[in-house]
């Protein structure tokens, strides 16, 4: 019986670079005590296109020893200014572990790759503050058997899930994907089990890969979130 062998993994699901920082960095951590392996880096654009500006991520390929921690950085290239100054643009940083050659003959080996979403947010959309909560102002709209999500900010916004009352008392599940993520400044179709629903709760994705919920009251067919002082405990 063979036995899965650890290797690279990365120590977040998501990356934010801002354009008012020089880079964005991230760990890496070989979880195997003795074995070394090299990590392979590299940024995609949206449509999973490898490229090297106006992102690059850098060292590209590195070697870390079993039980050791390695860094890459995410810096900005020119073209950098190209990209839209609105909203944020999204890309994807892989990591892919390569291990060493295996020392006996016909071993299987399998090669990890880690791949996370890489948002750009441009300098005039950085919030003042770090807990700045923008995916409250996501709203829906009930029509047929879906919801259609509007998203009026600058920011992609990752929904986990929708449920009647609170997810962690057990609440029913409205939907059955396990995220979607809608755009700036535009709508996406949610398919939903029960739009009959007068309030719901949203899980989200916040930037520290954190999953908070939102309470949400419907008025007619329209539904917004409820400020948390009007939330029931």
């Amino acid at each position: 019986m063979g036995s899965a062998q650890a290797g690279i993994s990365l120590d977040r699901t998501r990356m934010i670079l801002t354009g008012n920082s020089v880079s964005a960095s991230a760990n890496l951590s070989n979880t195997s005590p003795d074995v070394p392996f090299l990590a392979q880096s590299w940024v995609e654009d949206a449509k999973g296109n490898k490229i090297t500006s106006p992102l690059l991520v850098l060292p590209a390929l590195q070697r870390i020893n079993g039980g050791q921690k390695g860094v890459i950085r995410v810096t900005k290239t020119n073209g950098i200014d190209a990209l839209p100054q609105d909203r944020e643009s999204l890309f994807y940083l892989n990591v892919r572990e390569i291990p060493p050659k295996p020392k006996k003959a016909n071993v299987l080996q399998l090669s990890m790759q880690s791949r996370i979403k890489l948002f750009y947010r441009p300098t005039p959309i950085v919030p003042d503050s770090k807990n700045e909560v923008w995916q409250n102002k996501l709203a829906f709209k009930k029509e047929g058997n879906k919801f259609v999500a509007d998203n009026p900010t600058p920011y992609f916004i990752t929904v986990i899930g929708l449920t009647k009352g609170a997810s962690e008392k057990g609440g029913e599940r409205l939907t059955t994907f396990p995220g979607i993520m809608i755009p700036p400044k535009s709508t996406l179709d949610v398919p939903v089990t029960n739009t009959s629903v007068n309030e719901f709760s949203m899980m989200y994705v916040n930037d520290y890969g954190g999953h908070p919920e939102i309470r949400y009251r419907c008025e007619g067919t329209i539904c917004h979130s409820i400020p948390d002082d009007q939330v029931k405990k």
